[in-house]
């Protein structure tokens, strides 16, 4: 059911963002990078693609390097929980580096199943010749609340960098094995943090009223007969 929810939120954020134009478009792997944070349920829609189209070796082969600790501070709901409580937080803000192993021919290879970070990643500018991206805004505070709400359906499981998430579930599903994914397994363990339930968004007050239609959007959203947000508060 997480993944059912994924892609209804995945959808509503879509049909959310039509309203900007952005400058993006097939064979631009700027934003393409290692710095991805996903949630155990991204993972596991990734695989499952994977599987799907039978390609566990070709995962294997792309996930085949050393990986190195670099631990996170905060999830981003851990980071949201402080700042409404008024406590001092470190939010994991350092860009990382390193192209994403999945990025082929400038083209995304696991494009149906990737996860919200890479979905939400654009610009209203053409950054490809070294410029920088631009986003209004309440873009970026929608995407804020939407990947808080991602990391509530993920709670208690895996949050962390794309590689070191799936590097964790390939090797649980016993798609990778060997010394190598031993090493990486335990590095990939020691980087990843647990997923926090919401405590609250962090959505500016400018943006509220733009961003709060998205999120009751996406709450009121119906699947088996209930909606999104009494499935994620139990009800």
């Amino acid at each position: 059911m997480k993944q059912q929810i994924l892609e209804i939120i995945f959808d509503r954020f879509d049909q959310w963002s039509t309203r900007f134009s952005f400058a993006c478009n097939k064979g631009c792997g700027v934003c393409c990078t290692t710095d991805v944070f996903i949630t155990a349920p991204e993972g596991d829609l990734i695989l499952d693609h994977i599987v799907s189209t039978h390609t566990t070796q070709w995962l294997k082969e792309k996930l085949d390097f050393p990986l190195h600790r670099r631990p996170l501070f905060q999830t981003t709901n851990g980071y949201a929980k402080d700042c409404l409580e008024g406590r001092d937080s470190q939010y994991e803000d350092i860009r990382r580096g390193g192209i994403c192993p999945f990025l082929e021919d400038e083209c995304c290879s696991i494009y149906p199943a990737r996860p919200f970070s890479c979905r939400c990643f654009a610009s209203t500018a053409c950054c490809r010749n070294g410029g920088s991206a631009l986003l209004p805004p309440e873009y970026l505070s929608a995407a804020t609340a939407v990947s808080q709400i991602i990391e509530h359906v993920g709670q208690f499981g895996l949050w962390g960098t794309l590689i070191d998430v799936l590097t964790q579930q390939a090797v649980a599903a016993e798609f990778c094995s060997g010394s190598r994914f031993d090493d990486n397994f335990a590095v990939a363990r020691e980087n990843c943090l647990m997923a926090k339930p919401l405590a609250g968004f962090l959505i500016e007050d400018e943006h509220y009223e733009k961003v709060t239609g998205l999120v009751e959007d996406i709450l009121s959203a119906r699947l088996s007969g209930r909606s999104i947000e009494d499935i994620l508060n139990n009800r």
